[in-house]
């Protein structure tokens, strides 16, 4: 899977652009808040249908203008196809070979991307929700039913909370709606925890060896999913859904359930978000990255891109190495950074470089005349 070439019209701080790509390596050069990120932002809303920095639409709107568009060439082993993406102040369009997308699980899955940032700590550092989010971010791409699913769960949760709210209010017990409401959680339930067990298993058993391959270190690294059940099956969690009615009723929210789980991270059968010191913190999250993208490959025959966002220069030289090994005619790879000087790799000596300045795309020969 490969992006041919990107366009952007009233995206963020670039009014035109028009960018094609090399297939492995991809290097935005510039300095500080000139566009590059914008250009990964464009590239993962093109994934996803969303972005990594912000929910407020309004905000990737090029001053002063009433829209922004998005469009990409994406070549894959199956198809090649058109995505693009239209914001307004009235909302987003999604469009598959121009073809306008009404559901998110139907336009998720065909530009498979993986992104890392340096707020990525935080998924060793943060709240559950972080690692949640996480888990659910990375099944939706490979799943559809799971997003969709998941989708529903939440707007079930969501009624659920409302309704307990309703029955707090008017000093009821529990009755025949919010039975009904919690069966249908339940049977949901199921399927979701069985599919996040399934991701964590395989994201383990392949993460733990590339953080051995990064880090030389003797650790051994864990993942597990904790849930908020001991079992997995329809009857015990719906009657732990009732043993919590009165505690659910008397807060107005849903005390237990599978958006309160969590992944445990342990090295050497430790908290690593305590135990864990800064440089093994930033191998384990590097570790999760590269083994997503193995994981990705094999759930849907091919690689996804990979998106760097200023991390080369928070790695130090070994890091750096084994990462552009591990990548090196794989992944089609995209990097932001202010320079490239000392780094020394054959991945970096052959890549396309794409200077950007002030929400342009400039020439090398452009470029070095500054």
């Amino acid at each position: 899977m490969i992006i041919k070439d990107i366009s952007l019209k009233n995206f963020r701080n670039y009014k035109e652009c028009q960018v094609s790509f090399d297939p492995f390596m991809n290097i935005f050069i510039g300095k500080n808040a000139q566009g590059k990120t914008n250009l990964l932002e464009a590239i993962y809303l093109l994934s996803l249908s969303k972005s990594f920095k912000t929910n407020i639409l309004t905000e990737m709107i090029y001053f002063d203008k009433d829209f922004s568009k998005l469009s990409a060439y994406i070549e894959s082993s199956s198809k090649n196809i058109l995505l693009e993406i239209v914001i307004s102040k009235l909302g987003k369009k999604a469009m598959i070979n121009s073809s306008e997308i009404s559901k998110s699980s139907d336009y998720v899955g065909y530009l498979n991307v993986v992104l890392f940032v340096p707020e990525d700590l935080m998924l060793i550092k943060g709240s559950p929700k972080n690692r949640r989010s996480f888990m659910d971010i990375e099944i939706s791409k490979i799943s559809p039913i799971y997003l969709f699913n998941l989708n529903k769960y939440k707007k079930l949760l969501k009624e659920r909370n409302q309704y307990l709210k309703i029955l707090h209010d008017k000093h009821q017990k529990e009755d025949d709606y919010l039975e009904v409401l919690s069966e249908q959680i339940s049977k949901l339930s199921v399927d979701l925890i069985k599919r996040r067990i399934e991701f964590i298993d395989l994201l383990n058993d392949i993460t733990k060896k590339i953080y051995h391959y990064i880090s030389l270190d003797e650790e051994k690294l864990f993942l597990t999913y904790k849930s908020s059940f001991k079992k997995y099956d329809y009857d015990y969690i719906l009657e732990k859904y009732r043993e919590n009615y009165s505690k659910d009723i008397l807060y107005s929210k849903t005390n237990v359930g599978i958006h309160k789980d969590d992944i445990r991270i342990d090295l050497d059968e430790q908290n690593a978000s305590i135990y864990a010191s800064q440089g093994q913190q930033r191998s384990i999250v590097l570790a999760i990255k590269i083994a997503l993208l193995e994981l990705i490959k094999k759930e849907i025959g091919e690689y996804p891109i990979l998106l760097l966002d200023d991390v080369l220069s928070e790695l130090d030289d070994s890091r750096k190495t084994k990462l552009l090994n591990l990548i090196q005619n794989k992944v089609q790879t995209f990097v932001t950074t202010t320079s490239i000087s000392g780094i020394h790799h054959e991945v970096i000596n052959k890549s396309k470089k794409i200077y950007i300045e002030d929400g342009m795309v400039k020439g090398v020969e452009e470029w070095k005349k500054k």
